[in-house]
């Protein structure tokens, strides 16, 4: 039976191998790639081309013949920390250079898999429900993911997200002080519209602690956003060039950038709710080191 995905409003300027990517977790890069080369995949009568990009509205179809033969296996070898669980929803904390979902050298380790096991009733929410996994942080990222653990609570916050009803706030430690201390960066990331607000905590040496906010979702829109007002994420090998002497000064071996609150409407109470995980021991470690010791994160 072929697999039909519809192509929602947030689809729009999606690349067709990541929006196949966001509606079936389970497969691996690879088999994406393979799906659209074999001439697998329709948007609406036509066979998809490799790179294009959705309007929103299109009816995506996969023949039957290139689907992962399975869902994903539960990986309980990853624990995952739980920030809140209730009926509908959990909220983990992905710790940085965890991947996801599969990809290239990456099979079950993922934070799928993880919750799969953790909350084995995301399996029965399939490939149209992401398994659950209603957004993403990049692999390198750290910090809070919401996972729906029922069908209505994804379709409800999947509709958030794409509204942009859903306030999101993360913590980096950037290269030197952005001026003025507090602003908003818009510049369009892969062509289309992205807009970030930051304000500056405090510098230290070269280094300054960050609020980054971002009002769209665009991939690396944060990195790319501070890469090009000339304050670069510490430790970002794609947009940050020639910072490899102050990472190693402050230790630092991942991207330093961190999921740090996110607020929303229950799906289920209908109610305001906010999460919030603080910086991970090695970006507080850094920051000390950046300057004199850090006894507490400033406030938001």
């Amino acid at each position: 039976m072929t697999k039909e995905f519809h192509a929602e409003a947030r689809a729009r300027g999606e690349r067709i191998e990541k929006f196949l990517a966001r509606k079936m977790p389970g497969a691996a890069w690879s088999h994406v790639g393979k799906l659209l080369r074999q001439g697998r995949v329709r948007v609406g009568e036509r066979v998809a081309r490799r790179g294009e990009t959705l309007a929103g509205g299109e009816t995506v179809r996969v023949e039957p013949a290139a689907l992962p033969p399975s869902a994903p296996s539960p990986n309980s070898r990853i624990r995952l920390a739980v920030v809140h669980e209730d009926a509908w929803i959990a909220v983990v904390a992905k710790p940085s250079r965890l991947p996801m979902q599969p990809g290239p050298g990456h099979g079950t380790d993922t934070l799928l898999h993880a919750a799969l096991a953790r909350f084995p009733e995301t399996a029965s929410l399939g490939e149209e429900h992401g398994y659950g996994l209603v957004h993403r942080l990049d692999r390198e990222t750290s910090g809070l993911v919401v996972v729906a653990r029922t069908a209505e609570a994804y379709d409800r916050l999947a509709a958030a997200f794409a509204a942009r009803e859903v306030e999101k706030e993360y913590r980096a430690l950037v290269l030197g002080r952005p001026e003025p201390g507090e602003g908003l960066l818009s510049a369009p990331v892969e062509g289309k519209a992205a807009v970030t607000r930051y304000r500056v905590f405090e510098t230290r040496g070269a280094v300054s602690l960050i609020a980054a906010l971002p009002e769209t979702g665009r991939t690396h829109q944060i990195r790319i956003h501070l890469a090009g007002i000339g304050h670069p994420v510490l430790a970002d090998s794609r947009h940050g060039r020639g910072l490899d002497g102050l990472t190693a000064r402050l230790r630092l071996a991942r991207l330093a950038l961190h999921a740090a609150r996110i607020g929303f409407v229950h799906p289920g109470t209908g109610e305001r709710v906010e999460f919030e995980a603080p910086m991970p021991r090695d970006l507080r470690r850094a920051w000390k080191k950046a300057g004199k010791s850090c006894a507490q994160e400033p406030e938001a």
